[in-house]
């Protein structure tokens, strides 16, 4: 299925649509916890802590500030999409495939991709991190978004902090790890969320794809040797339209059931 990011994209469109994009396909395995810190409530004068989540195969991370209600509809709105693609597009050899797709789903639930661009990356070097060559697209990502320095400056901190606490360990790594096996899709993407003082929810993301050519198993925080795989760049920022998603949330947490509140594990950083 093809949309046209430029076209005028009607309700009844995108709710007929997610009505039918097929996520019977149940291999991400995410599970959900309470936050176990930050207990004691907030006030207006204490500031809540970044926080990041792993969905389905990606990290996510939240500037502070962000409404509870908008973080939960990226939330969903990101996993509905990665589903559908994955669904569709289950081999690593249709990374471009699955990103036009997942723009897509994006697009149908409220979002408009203000910027796109997917196509073939050289790692720097006879080895390479993957969780550095991410947030280095994540980087000209941010920049193609043309916020404020200090915005951009922010949201790449955010990014940055959401790996660097995952290379703790701990469940957060394991269930990442977890998905990438299940996925099959030879891919993750690192996401940064930011909502501005006048409300504008803008998201962020790098998305490496690659054919794997050896039995690496491993993703992140290991090195890789740079001519064992065939590497591609996603890249795109996008701002959600809030009228859209208001009426598009039911349809989407309906179509996910369970997974609504079971497939996303939050961590703070």
């Amino acid at each position: 299925m093809s949309v046209n990011f430029d076209s005028v994209v009607t309700l009844t469109d995108r709710l007929d649509r997610l009505s039918n994009y097929d996520v019977t396909s149940d291999n991400v395995v995410v599970s959900s916890r309470a936050a176990k810190v930050g207990l004691v409530g907030f006030n207006e004068t204490v500031e809540k802590p970044d926080r990041a989540s792993i969905v389905g195969d990606s990290i996510l991370a939240f500037v502070s500030g962000m409404t509870e209600q908008n973080q939960a509809d990226i939330q969903h709105s990101y996993l509905f999409a990665s589903l559908v693609a994955n669904r569709q597009y289950p081999r690593d050899e249709q990374g471009k495939e699955w990103y036009q797709l997942f723009l897509n789903v994006m697009q149908d639930c409220g979002w408009t991709i203000l910027q796109r661009y997917y196509d073939t990356v050289a790692a720097s070097g006879k080895s390479f991190q993957m969780d550095q060559l991410a947030l280095k697209i994540l980087g000209s990502a941010v920049a193609a978004a043309t916020v404020p320095g200090p915005t951009s400056m922010l949201m790449l901190k955010v990014a940055g902090d959401a790996i660097a606490a995952l290379q703790t360990g701990g469940k957060p790594l394991r269930v990442f790890d977890q998905n990438i096996r299940d996925s099959g899709a030879g891919g993750f993407g690192v996401a940064a969320c930011h909502e501005t003082p006048d409300g504008e929810v803008i998201l962020a993301l790098g998305a490496v794809r690659f054919i794997n050519r050896t039995n690496q198993t491993k993703v992140l925080f290991v090195d890789w040797d740079s001519g064992s795989v065939d590497l591609y760049r996603g890249e795109c920022h996008m701002t959600m339209v809030p009228a859209v998603i208001n009426r598009t949330r039911a349809t989407i947490i309906a179509r996910l059931g369970d997974r609504a509140q079971k497939r996303i594990e939050e961590y703070e950083i």
